[in-house]
C-alpha cells in the first residue's frame, strides 16, 4: 500500500480499497503496512489533537467495515494515545480487527533513533509483547524495528538488548507477522530476506513480511512484501515499487527462487521514478521541467522525470551560452526527441552580456574567474524558475551526490528546484 503522509481520509479509501479487493477469495486475514492509517514518517502531526481525533474516527470507520465481512480479519498500523499521565501519550500500533470488535492491539517495542528515524520524539515503546488466538493459530505481531534485531543474524552491533521475534517465539506463536515502513537502501531487500530467513528457520515458524510502497519526501519505500514458510523458504515476494495485493496459502505454495532479486542499479532506477512520481502527485504537481545541457546528469533526470510521470509532462529546456558547444544543443534536442518530450532553446548570451556590461564598472581592474561562470548558471536558474512559476511546473534540478559533497555546484544555479533527483547518486552510478 502506498499512503500519503496526513490524509488520513485518502488512506483509510486504499485500505478499504485493498480489503474488498481480495474478500472474494476469502481470505483469513488482511494485512496492511505499518502507520498506514497516517503514512510514514508523519512527524509533528502526531503532535496534533484534531490529527489524533481523525485517526480515531477512521479507526472505528475500520472496526465496522469488518462487521460487515465474518470471514475477514484485518491487521494494520496506526498511531494510538496511551491515556497515560507519563511518556509522549502515544504508541506505534498494529490492531487486529475481526467481526466489528478489536480482538489485538500490539505496540512497537523497538523504536529507532538512527539515520531517518526520530520515532521516541513521538512514540512510547510498548511494554510487553502478546499472543493472539486467531483462527486455530497463535499469531505472534510485530512493527518493523521490532525484526531487526535478532541476535544470530546481527552477533555484533546489535542496538537493543531484546529481540521481540525470540519473545513471540518462546511464547508459542505459530505465526509470526510483521508490519513495516522501511525505506529503500540498495541491496536492503536481499538483507530483509535473510533476516525474516533466518527468523523463521530458527524458530521453525512462517513468516509474513508487509512493507510500505511509495515516496514521501526523501524517503522512498520499495515494498517487496514477502512471506516465508516454516522452512526459512521463501513463498511469496511482492514486485517492487508499486502497490500489490494478494493471496498466501501457506499449505499449498511452493518455494520460490531465492535469486530473484533486483539489480542494485535497477532498484535505484526504479526508486527514483517512484519518488519523483510520488512527490508530484502528493504535492499536486502534473508537469515538470528540466534544464537540458547536454550531458549525462540532466539527459539521467529527464529519463526517469519522463518514466515518472510521461513525455506529454516534462518540458526539457536548452539555455546556450557564447561558450557553448553546438553539440550540447544538439544532443538535448535528440534526447528530447527520443524521449518524446517538448523542448524549447532559449540562448542566454545577451542577457551574460547585459550582465556583464551592468558589472563591468564594479569589477573593473579584476580577473575573470568562476563569478562570470556562475552567472551563467544562475540565469539559466532564473530562466527555469520563470516557467515554474508562470506554468506551474516543478523545477527538477540535475547535480548529482558527487557534486553536492564537493560543493561543484551553483547556489541559485544548477542547484535551483523544487526536487533534486540525483542528490543521493554518486557520479560513478550516474
Amino acid at each position: 500500500m502506498n499512503p500519503k503522509v496526513g490524509d488520513i481520509e485518502g488512506n483509510v479509501h486504499k485500505i478499504k480499497h485493498f480489503y474488498h479487493k481480495l474478500l472474494p477469495q476469502n481470505p483469513d486475514l488482511i494485512v496492511f503496512p505499518e502507520l498506514c492509517l497516517v503514512g510514514y514518517p508523519p512527524k509533528d502531526l502526531l503532535e496534533r489533537w484534531w490529527f489524533i481525533e481523525q485517526i480515531q474516527k477512521a479507526k472505528e470507520e475500520l472496526i465496522v467495515l469488518t462487521s460487515n465481512f465474518s470471514n475477514s480479519g484485518m491487521l494494520f498500523g496506526l498511531p494510538l494515545p496511551t491515556n497515560e499521565d507519563q511518556g509522549r501519550g502515544l504508541v506505534n500500533s498494529a490492531l487486529l480487527v475481526y467481526q466489528g470488535k478489536v480482538i489485538h492491539q500490539q505496540n512497537k517495542t523497538l523504536l529507532p533513533t538512527y539515520d531517518v528515524f526520530d520515532e521516541t520524539r513521538y512514540f512510547d515503546p510498548a511494554r510487553q509483547l502478546k499472543l493472539v488466538s486467531f483462527k486455530d493459530e497463535f499469531l505472534g505481531i510485530s512493527i518493523c524495528e521490532d525484526a531487526w534485531n535478532d541476535p544470530e543474524f546481527w552477533p555484533k552491533g546489535r542496538r537493543y538488548q531484546l529481540d521481540p521475534i525470540q519473545v513471540l517465539a518462546e511464547k508459542g506463536a505459530t505465526c509470526l507477522f510483521n508490519i513495516s515502513a522501511s525505506p529503500f537502501q540498495i541491496d536492503k531487500e536481499v538483507v530483509r530476506y535473510r533476516l525474516i530467513h533466518n527468523h523463521s528457520k530458527r524458530f521453525r515458524l512462517p513468516f509474513v513480511y508487509v512493507n510500505q510502497v511509495g515516496g514521501n519526501d526523501d524517503l522512498i519505500f520499495d515494498g517487496k512484501s514477502l512471506v516465508c514458510n516454516n522452512q526459512g523458504n521463501l513463498i511469496e515476494k511482492a514486485p517492487g515499487f508499486q502497490e500489490w495485493a494478494g493471496i498466501v496459502d501457506f499449505a499449498n505454495k511452493s518455494p520460490l527462487k531465492e535469486d530473484r532479486f533486483q539489480d542494485s542499479i535497477e532498484s535505484v532506477f526504479d526508486a527514483l521514478v517512484l519518488g519523483v512520481h510520488d512527490y508530484m502527485r502528493k504535492c499536486g504537481f502534473k508537469k515538470a521541467v528540466v534544464g537540458l545541457s547536454g550531458g549525462i546528469d540532466s539527459a539521467l533526470t529527464a529519463v526517469i522525470a519522463t518514466r515518472a510521470i510521461g513525455p506529454s509532462n516534462v518540458l526539457g529546456i536548452s539555455m546556450p551560452s557564447p561558450y557553448s558547444s553546438a553539440g550540447s544543443v544538439e544532443d538535448s534536442q535528440r534526447l528530447s526527441q527520443n524521449l518524446g518530450i517538448s523542448f524549447e532553446v532559449i540562448p542566454i548570451s545577451s542577457i551574460y552580456f547585459s550582465y556583464l556590461s551592468t558589472l563591468s564598472k564594479s569589477f573593473s581592474g579584476t580577473k575573470k574567474d568562476t563569478t562570470e561562470e556562475n552567472l551563467q548558471a544562475r540565469i539559466r536558474g532564473n530562466i527555469l524558475m520563470a516557467f515554474s512559476n508562470k506554468y506551474g511546473y516543478l523545477l527538477l534540478s540535475t547535480g548529482n551526490k558527487s557534486e553536492m559533497a564537493t560543493g561543484y555546484c551553483t547556489l541559485y544555479g544548477d542547484m535551483s528546484g523544487g526536487l533534486a533527483v540525483l542528490s543521493d547518486v554518486p557520479k560513478t552510478m550516474v
